[in-house]
């Protein structure tokens, strides 16, 4: 089988179409800011102490953001800005990122948890005891941050979808592989810059100076300009690929919903949804395993971040060249369970006090990345793959969305879960007794065990191969009552997390038990 698109495939490597590889780079910085572990961990808990379950809840309301990525990938689609109907688009996204972190520059600069005396980090005495009160305003400013990249990443990635499709079935899938390792390099920057420039004493890292959170916030909007740049400069839209016939809404929308309806679509939808829950739930009682009982402090964060990106980058370039053919299913299989299993035996190991030094603990996110490297490419083969001429954006903009939700509603089962034990504040591991052990092992094994439950739907929901997709969407075959299901399961349960965030997150209600606080 050949190319899906018989324009011929285009050169990102020269400087004037490179913009798909460099957006790529800026957006990998600003993904690992508010998708990523690094900057989190420092700041929501290193700087603020925010107890586990405010930690989760922050980061799963900033993530549900993207959950509306779809809109844009419909917007861009059908409504074109000036003859172009994907540079806009990631213009305004950029524009709307930089100045949200401009804003968080503006905001007074916010105080560490603990004490700091000279070149050290007391934590004896509290100095910010309102930390929720402090986070909460940043928290809001991020999930802006997040929406406005959304609508960068759905307009590019729709651009490399739509490239991808002129590349030959035995070949297809590269551009895409370049351009999210390119995204990983961009993660790799805001590993490092975390590490070296937010490793004062107020991190208790091991630098005497640290610049301040508000500069740090300032570099990042520069950042979000230099987006713009590469946006307007180095990124090309062919006029006879993106020229749109002036077609009614409502007629797109019916084929849209044709689309949507097809079998392997619908499958997929199932599939992404479900797999992503179970795999990512977490227990709220994993931040403070790494902050109390590994003692991870900046360097071992950096260090083994930018060892993970590293795994991460070198994982999709083996599969591209020697594992881009193989069945999904069995890549889905190995991963996960290898992912389950490392990271459960790591974290019995710290909790039991066998090992408890943080570059082993450090350890279970670089053998994860690297079988997650994998995971996420082929997400994003089989996204290429169900794409269709015209409708690229909202195609990767629905399963995108479906995707990114996934992970705010685990951490919210992994909060659920946690409750009953009170693994959220720090009482327990500093008391530090068997029994404080078992009350911490007892939800995170629970939660690993969900994580293995999701191998299910790879058997039941995932199609093996690309050859295989293709003939079954050549057969027709219509899911509209299970399309209607999903929607309102999807829905369902995308509303009572954003509510359930939404109050632990807030200053006033955040220490309910109902959302996993030690209670008002």
């Amino acid at each position: 089988m050949t190319a899906l698109d018989d324009n011929p495939p285009i050169n990102y490597f020269k400087f004037k179409s490179s913009g798909i590889l460099f957006n790529k780079l800026c957006i990998g910085v600003f993904t690992d800011i508010m998708l990523g572990n690094t900057f989190y961990y420092s700041f929501f808990q290193l700087y603020l102490n925010l107890e586990g379950h405010q930690y989760n809840s922050a980061m799963a309301f900033v993530q549900l953001t993207w959950t509306f990525a779809f809109i844009w990938g419909l917007v861009s689609d059908v409504i074109p800005i000036c003859g172009k109907r994907r540079i806009p688009y990631m213009v305004i996204g950029w524009i709307g990122c930089s100045l949200s972190f401009a804003f968080c520059a503006l905001l007074k600069n916010p105080q560490p948890y603990f004490l700091v005396d000279g070149c050290y980090l007391n934590k004896s005495i509290i100095s910010n005891p309102w930390s929720i009160e402090t986070a909460e305003p940043f928290v809001y400013a991020f999930a802006v941050g997040m929406y406005m990249l959304s609508i960068t990443q759905v307009s590019l990635m729709s651009l490399i979808m739509e490239y991808n499709r002129r590349e030959p079935i035995c070949h297809r899938g590269k551009i895409a592989a370049c351009s999210h390792i390119m995204e990983v390099f961009g993660r790799l920057l805001t590993v490092v810059s975390v590490g070296i420039l937010l490793n004062g004493p107020s991190f208790n890292g091991i630098f005497c100076w640290e610049i301040s959170m508000s500069q740090y916030f300032m570099g990042l909007s520069f950042i979000g300009f230099v987006g713009i740049l590469t946006s307007l400069f180095t990124t090309v839209e062919e006029s006879n690929l993106f020229t749109i016939s002036k077609e009614s809404i409502s007629k797109y929308s019916d084929e849209l919903w044709k689309i949507t309806s097809e079998k392997e679509f619908v499958k997929f939808c199932y599939f992404v949804f479900f797999y992503s829950i179970f795999f990512c739930v977490q227990s709220s009682a994993s931040v403070k395993v790494k902050s109390i009982w590994a003692k991870v402090t900046p360097i071992p964060n950096l260090i083994s971040n930018v060892f993970a990106n590293l795994l991460f980058i070198i994982s999709m370039y083996l599969y591209k060249l020697y594992l881009i053919n193989i069945s999904w299913r069995k890549v889905f299989c190995f991963t996960t369970c290898s992912i389950v299993l490392v990271t459960l035996l790591i974290d019995a190991l710290t909790i039991f006090d066998y090992i408890r030094n943080p570059y082993f603990y450090c350890s279970e996110a670089i053998i994860s990345n690297f079988t997650t490297g994998i995971i996420v490419f082929l997400i994003l083969q089989v996204c290429g793959e169900l794409s269709t001429l015209k409708f690229e954006g909202i195609t990767f903009g629905i399963l995108t969305s479906i995707w990114t939700s996934a992970p705010p509603i685990s951490l919210t089962i992994g909060n659920i879960i946690s409750t009953n034990f009170h693994v959220s504040n720090d009482e327990r591991y500093l008391r530090d007794s068997e029994n404080d052990r078992w009350s911490v092992f007892k939800p995170i094994l629970c939660c690993k065990c969900i994580n293995l439950c999701a191998i299910v739907f790879l058997f039941t929901l995932l199609t093996d191969q690309k050859c295989q997709i293709q003939e079954n969407l050549k057969s027709l075959i219509k899911w509209p009552l299970k399309r209607n299901a999903f929607i309102a399961i999807y829905c369902g349960v995308l509303l009572l997390t954003a509510i359930t965030n939404l109050f632990t997150v807030h200053s006033s209600t955040s220490c309910s038990t109902l959302l996993g606080g030690s209670g008002c």
